[in-house]
């Protein structure tokens, strides 16, 4: 007989337990509910989990913020500290990374010994891309400003844009540079140490020591923040102070367009004295001299 036969004939004989059978069903059938519902739990309780984790992160976060010191909200309730004219100059500057010319053993065009191109380099700051010679005095837009000396007048331009004579800070430090360094070198510029005489009580004189001490409260009042970092070279027994590191600088270029836009020659009838109503080509003489000989230029025009 087969086994296949064999089994038939158990399953219809009496002694085959239909009951055994259903009930290994029913166990299995309830095994994978019981799987399938304990997956369904582990879900909620990662769930559950995740989110409980966010709002404590989140707790933590905002624990943090209230006990760290707040130096930005302090900084915000600061007044704002802003020029006069911080509107009208704001296209003019425009700052990017710069790195300085540091190397001692590098001259470029406005160090070493006098020759006409360190001449003509410092005399850029002067007179560059225009055809008369100016220390960039500019025609400053009068609203806004007042006198600072009592007594005194605002000088205007006596024409029909008007505005107010001016000019920047950082082109007198550059005068007072270029003067400190011509009046180093008598030999070189006579007509300079000439003009600023030393004598016995005053070593220095009081224009140079003027330049020297307006330089000193610039420095201190931008107070460059760029970090110079000490290096160990083989052959120095000290550190090195590292000055090529990145500083935030002015773009020259749109320095250089904002002053060619604004630009006035104080010369000729555009400026008169307020109190005898006159042009005296006295004054102007002086300040003439003084232009042309900081930008290496021609006499005064108008003798």
């Amino acid at each position: 007989m087969s086994s296949k036969e064999t089994v038939a004939m158990d399953i219809r004989s009496p002694s085959f337990e239909y009951e055994d059978y259903d009930s290994d069903t029913q166990n299995l059938l309830s095994h994978e509910r019981t799987t399938k519902q304990h997956k369904q739990q582990q879900k909620r309780n990662w769930a559950f989990l995740a989110v409980n984790t966010f709002v404590l992160v989140l707790n933590i976060g905002l624990l943090l913020m209230i006990s760290t010191p707040r130096a930005v909200t302090m900084a915000e309730d600061t007044p704002s500290v802003r020029l006069p004219h911080a509107d009208w100059i704001a296209p003019a500057v425009q700052l990017q990374l710069q790195t300085y010319d540091d190397k001692f053993e590098i001259h470029g065009r406005y160090r070493g010994k006098p020759r006409p191109e360190l001449e003509a380099a410092w005399a850029d700051y002067v007179r560059r891309n225009f055809n008369t010679s100016t220390d960039y005095t500019l025609r400053v837009p009068k609203p806004g400003w007042t006198k600072a000396t009592p007594n005194a007048i605002l000088t205007e331009f006596q024409d029909e844009q008007g505005g107010i004579m001016g000019t920047f800070s950082y082109i007198h430090n550059i005068h007072c540079l270029k003067t400190i360094r011509q009046w180093m070198l008598p030999e070189y510029y006579p007509e300079t140490r000439a003009q600023f005489p030393p004598t016995p009580e005053t070593p220095i004189p009081r224009h140079i020591d003027h330049c020297i001490d307006m330089l000193r409260q610039s420095e201190l009042c931008h107070a460059d923040m760029t970090l110079l970092i000490f290096e160990w070279h083989e052959d120095d027994p000290h550190p090195v102070n590292i000055h090529h590191a990145p500083h935030i600088c002015a773009n020259p270029d749109k320095l250089e367009r904002f002053l060619e836009e604004h630009t006035v020659p104080p010369i000729g009838p555009i400026l008169k004295h307020p109190w005898t109503g006159t042009y005296n080509p006295a004054i102007y003489l002086v300040f003439w001299k003084k232009l042309t000989t900081f930008a290496g230029e021609t006499p005064w025009p108008f003798e």
